[in-house]
């Protein structure tokens, strides 16, 4: 996806979730979070018939008309509009990259840190919960821990935090061993 893609994407959730100037409430995060819910509801109900409705031949009327039979009774609601808003902008195609933005907009305004764990085998949930917990205490935010088991990893775990990762693997040591004996 280009830049300019991008940057529509951008605006098109930040119009959607309308979270600015908003102070954090559990109202206004629970109607955040409605909203997303509903965005991502109608992106798994039209993921099939993504070809349809982004196809630039087919005019935004029959596009409409097919967004109606696919989401039958669930065509309600602010996440429904704003789908059918995107048909007739012919920007139904940046559905998922608006999305992905919602969640961090989402995220940013309930102080929820996304972070991704790897390692060669999946951890236990009390490693997980004793890492989270060490996150939390380190970054002073709520953490969103999402676990992936990677096969580059030999031996220990990574977390991958925003732009900060925290290699504590048999790789990562090794190589710090390796530089260490080449700095001498």
């Amino acid at each position: 996806m280009d830049s300019s893609a991008k940057i529509l994407a951008k605006r098109y959730a930040r119009a959607f979730m309308g979270l600015d100037g908003k102070a954090h409430g559990s109202v206004t995060a629970a109607v955040s979070r409605e909203k997303l819910n509903g965005l991502r509801a109608i992106f798994e109900a039209v993921k099939p018939h993504l070809k349809v409705l982004t196809h630039p031949v087919i005019n935004a009327g029959v596009k409409l008309d097919v967004l109606d039979r696919i989401l039958g009774a669930r065509n309600t609601g602010p996440a429904a509009a704003f789908a059918a808003l995107l048909v007739r902008q012919n920007r139904f195609g940046l559905l998922g990259e608006i999305i992905r933005e919602c969640l961090r907009l989402d995220h940013d305004f309930c102080g929820i840190v996304p972070a991704e764990i790897r390692s060669r085998f999946p951890l236990s949930a009390g490693e997980v919960e004793r890492i989270e917990k060490l996150l939390v205490s380190v970054t002073g935010k709520k953490i969103n821990l999402q676990q992936a088991v990677s096969e580059s990893v030999i031996g220990g775990f990574e977390i991958k935090i925003g732009d900060m990762l925290i290699d504590a693997t048999v790789r990562g040591r090794l190589d710090e061993l390796k530089a260490g004996l080449l700095g001498r």
